[in-house]
């Protein structure tokens, strides 16, 4: 009876590596429910290899072959979620940042006053020749970043897409303010054109290009924030509730699935935009950008075709870049084109945004 357990829910697991791998397929404005099976990718494998030592132990070979050849059809989708290199490679070339820096905590969200000073000298640590910012905010008072980057840390070139900017108006005791959010990429090479990609909506999500001169060469650098699934506290707490205790109420749950659902479908449309825009360009690329989805999605899927993604070429271990406690997630990302040699790839675990900075070396 209880051999018999274990085949049906082996059986299950197994059906359900297939149907996570199909989700990289399946567009989730046809068949949303699959896109929450690719989230759970790396649970499900875990299963497969819990069952693979059950079956090892129980001597079921047909069965432990079964599972293992499971695993080897995956692996094009398991080393998206995994690296195996020994190391992140060696550092050398030309170095280039993504960051989601979340308004450089404009609203004190870490509780921490020296958040953005924090921030500011992590990125003069690292020292990346390009920078890409998403979430990023700058004003002329108290976040004069544009500035600082450019004058304190050397960033001559730059440019902005302004997703949303708010003026202030002076008085006696106070100067006009311009409050600007948005997308930014900062750089020490010349920037000799620029360009928006545009998703043709109003919720601050775009895509923005630059080419640079970069040893004799024009590179094109994209820099994109997908469509972000915006919970707020009350879902937070829900999450957090599910980490520690393993349960939340059907409301609130229900509330998270339907905010992912529709901010999956959104993302289907903007992912299909950037990679038509991408493959268009013929010259050296390179793509940066918080894409709020996970590897095994029809997202990163749509996007990676006919590109290299720096994790999966030279990372190592799950490269997680989205700060929560629950999950393993990496949902930003460093692609570059087939021109392009990709020296090294890391995460920074800094934890001074809800995402970590990638930091990836390359070279023509």
């Amino acid at each position: 009876m209880i051999k018999r357990l274990f085949y049906i829910l082996n059986a299950f697991t197994l059906a359900s590596l297939s149907l996570s791998c199909l989700a990289c397929y399946v567009n989730p404005a046809v068949f949303w429910p699959l896109s929450f099976l690719g989230l759970a990718f790396p649970v499900v494998v875990l299963s497969v290899f819990v069952f693979m030592l059950i079956w090892l132990g129980a001597w079921e070979k047909k069965l432990l072959l079964l599972n293992l050849a499971a695993l080897l059809l995956s692996w094009p989708f398991l080393r998206t979620v995994i690296s195996l290199h020994l190391s992140t490679g060696e550092e050398k070339g030309i170095r280039i940042m993504s960051y989601n820096v979340k308004n450089f905590d404009l609203y004190n969200w870490t509780g921490n006053s020296e958040t953005r000073a924090e921030m500011m000298q992590l990125i003069h640590q690292e020292n990346a020749d390009v920078i890409c910012f998403q979430e990023y905010y700058s004003d002329d008072e108290a976040f004069r970043n544009t500035e600082y980057m450019r004058d304190s840390l050397g960033y001559k070139y730059h440019y902005m897409r302004i997703t949303y900017d708010k003026w202030y108006k002076g008085d006696a005791h106070r100067k006009p303010d311009h409050h600007r959010w948005g997308l930014a990429i900062f750089s020490r090479y010349a920037i000799t054109d620029s360009g928006l990609v545009s998703f043709g909506n109003a919720t601050g999500n775009q895509c923005m290009y630059a080419d640079l001169s970069v040893e004799g060469k024009s590179l094109r650098v994209y820099n994109t924030h997908l469509q972000s699934i915006h919970l707020d506290y009350n879902d937070g707490d829900a999450i957090e509730e599910m980490s520690e205790t393993y349960n939340t109420s059907w409301h609130k749950l229900k509330r998270i699935l339907r905010k992912m659902k529709l901010a999956t479908t959104k993302r289907t449309t903007q992912a299909e935009i950037v990679h038509d825009h991408i493959s268009q360009y013929m010259g050296p690329k390179i793509l940066c950008g918080d894409f709020n989805d996970a590897p095994v999605s029809y997202t990163y899927q749509t996007i990676s075709s006919g590109m290299q993604d720096a994790f999966v070429q030279r990372g190592q271990g799950f490269g997680k870049s989205f700060a929560s406690k629950l999950g393993i997630f990496r949902i930003d990302y460093v692609f570059a084109g087939p021109s392009i040699m990709v020296n090294s790839c890391r995460t920074v675990r800094r934890e001074l945004s809800d995402h970590y900075p990638v930091m990836v070396t390359f070279s023509f």
